[in-house]
């Protein structure tokens, strides 16, 4: 049966191209002080895990507002430089437990799916963000995603590999990282 889910699991892996690791989630922290209002707005996409549905893509971003029902409504949007077409994902996000865990935001972009953990480990809010997902497969091994973000779309390198040092603190491996085109937008 076990082995049966672990197939399972690399299949599921291998189709999302998510990161895929042996083991549990690593260990991390989020920012403990976090202010949603501040956070809202547009970011732009610089480094990512791999994922099929951003694939291709280039000058994503994300943009996120708050609704009448304090939920965050994300609009994320990039193109095929290819076909020149768009690409839009329309997503719902709330925070969980706005006292204890307040950087712990939770997101779906399907009504009537369970919603996926969108963790905030660190953020200044004018510049950049640093966003973490994992999903834990029994303890046996796990699927994560991982965002760099900035409200520019760049960053110096000097900050670039400061925010991949805070990344390999949680010892999350930073090779799964691909750079996300921002050029010719």
């Amino acid at each position: 049966m076990l082995g049966q889910v672990v197939i399972l699991a690399v299949a599921v892996a291998l189709t999302a191209a998510q990161s895929f690791s042996f083991g549990g989630c690593p260990s991390v922290t989020t920012q403990q002080v976090f202010d949603l209002n501040q956070y809202l707005g547009i970011w732009y996409e610089l480094y990512r895990f791999p994922t099929s549905y951003e694939s291709g893509q280039k000058c994503i971003t994300a943009n996120y507002t708050l609704t009448p029902n304090n939920h965050v409504y994300v609009h994320n949007e990039g193109f095929d430089p290819k076909t020149g077409k768009p690409s839009i994902a329309i997503g719902d996000a709330y925070q969980n437990d706005v006292q204890n865990a307040p950087s712990k935001l939770k997101i779906r972009f399907a009504a009537h799916t369970p919603y996926g953990n969108y963790w905030v480990l660190k953020t200044d809010y004018t510049s950049y963000t640093l966003i973490y997902s994992c999903i834990d497969i029994i303890g046996v091994s796990h699927l994560e995603q991982a965002w760099i973000m900035s409200r520019e779309r760049s960053l110096p390198q000097a900050k670039i590999d400061e925010l991949m040092n805070v990344y390999k603190s949680f010892k999350i491996d930073t090779n799964h990282f691909v750079k996300a085109d921002q050029e010719n937008c």
